[in-house]
């Protein structure tokens, strides 16, 4: 019997000052991230003070707008990979911190205005791929994704290339709607608690046999957002290979 555990714990990425003194409050988790007509849209509420994850995502998706060819890249490779890791470094600044003058995604913090994003590669990954996956593609699209044949799964673009490639891509496959309808909730929310709920049943049919895994909401959600992207893409590129 293949036995799914889910659970919804805190993310691993935070927003906070660099040198925050004892008398501080609470550092900032993304209050002052600023809205961009592009990478940052309304659905995307940073906000929400009970959680850095929409600043966060706010911010790697406004990364993304600015820098799209390096960030797709990144999302084209190997999920979680050592290339995949080592090239998120090089999308953007250096060294990743928000400076206006330089990226224009962060918006006058308060104290001494330095800011500092820690943050796990997912993360990053994640919002990438989510930026890409609502501009390029609509959720009519994803319900195509069930209709590629089983000889096209054995393509090189929708070949999974790793065991979390092979759940995403599986579960991309059986439900490209609800997937779809996740990436665009905005993390943090009730809507995105109820879209991880209505596609947590996909999963277990992809696992392996007596596999157990175990997810937060950040990780679930970047898996799949890229998996997602990939099985777009990788219809894509077969039209055209066909046509």
């Amino acid at each position: 019997m293949k036995t799914l555990l889910y659970t919804m714990i805190a993310s691993a990425v935070l927003v906070s000052s660099p040198t925050p003194s004892a008398a501080q409050a609470a550092p900032p988790t993304g209050t002052n991230v600023k809205r961009g007509d592009d990478g940052l849209t309304g659905r995307f509420n940073p906000r929400n003070e009970a959680s850095p994850r929409p600043g966060i995502n706010a911010y790697f998706r406004c990364i993304a707008s600015l820098y799209r060819s390096r960030a797709n890249k990144v999302v084209a490779l190997e999920y979680l990979g050592a290339e995949q890791r080592g090239e998120i470094e090089k999308v953007g600044p250096s060294s990743m911190f928000g400076q206006d003058r330089r990226e224009n995604c962060f918006n006058s913090f308060s104290g001494d205005g330095g800011v500092q994003i820690q943050y796990d590669p997912v993360s990053a990954i994640g919002a990438f791929a989510e930026y890409f996956t609502l501009r390029e593609f609509e959720e009519s699209d994803a319900q195509r994704i069930a209709t590629i044949s089983r000889d096209d799964w054995q393509t090189a673009d929708l070949t999974p290339r790793n065991g979390s490639e092979m759940i995403g891509l599986c579960t991309a496959q059986a439900a490209g709607p609800v997937v779809y309808r996740l990436v665009a909730t905005e993390p943090a929310s009730d809507e995105e608690a109820a879209a991880i709920q209505a596609v947590v049943p996909y999963l277990g049919p992809c696992l392996t046999e007596g596999v157990e895994v175990s997810f937060d909401a950040t990780s679930l959600r970047a898996l799949l957002a890229h998996s997602l992207y990939k099985a777009l893409t990788g219809m894509e590129a077969l039209k055209k290979a066909k046509s």
